[in-house]
């Protein structure tokens, strides 16, 4: 059990720079005026895509997961609903031939620093229920990710070294 410990709380000290997925060809980024056809494309092989303000200035402003897409394609009268004295309407872009990405884009995007520590980006993870967050710099734009599964391996790969 010591060896678990100890692999812990290695891991929370360490920095997300040391861990994040930096941007590259296999993190998804879409800007927030594409068409929602080509999010859908996207998400065929991607569970989540960063959306960004455009390609240049790589500033994130939302995130597009499956089921916001399955809620672009479901039909109004679905989305509907009351909640308590609320009467709620999800984001729907049922037959809109000028839907974007923002309009079905999930926000505000929970983020990650690169000079935060694990610690801080898990316990951001589990009270926003999440598994990844996009790391950005002071003004907002992306330099990569970081997510559950990448800490999970840093967590095996230090308690087996611990041995």
């Amino acid at each position: 059990m010591n060896r678990l410990k100890e692999a812990i709380q290695k891991l929370y000290k360490t920095k997300v720079s040391e861990l994040m997925d930096r941007l590259g060809w296999d993190i998804p980024v879409i800007p927030e005026d594409d068409t929602i056809i080509h999010a859908i494309f996207m998400l065929r092989s991607n569970n989540h895509i960063w959306v960004v303000t455009n390609k240049k200035d790589m500033k994130v402003v939302g995130v597009v997961e499956r089921v916001d897409a399955l809620r672009a394609l479901l039909p109004p009268e679905t989305l509907s609903y009351a909640y308590s004295s609320t009467h709620l309407i999800a984001k729907n872009v049922f037959m809109r031939a000028d839907a974007r990405v923002g309009d079905i884009m999930t926000t505000p995007v929970i983020t990650a620093s690169e000079d935060m520590t694990l610690k801080d980006v898990m316990v951001k993870m589990h009270r926003y229920a999440i598994e990844r967050l996009p790391v950005v710099d002071r003004e907002g734009k992306l330099k990569g990710e970081i997510t559950l599964k990448s800490i999970l391996i840093a967590l095996t790969r230090g308690y087996k070294e611990s041995s």
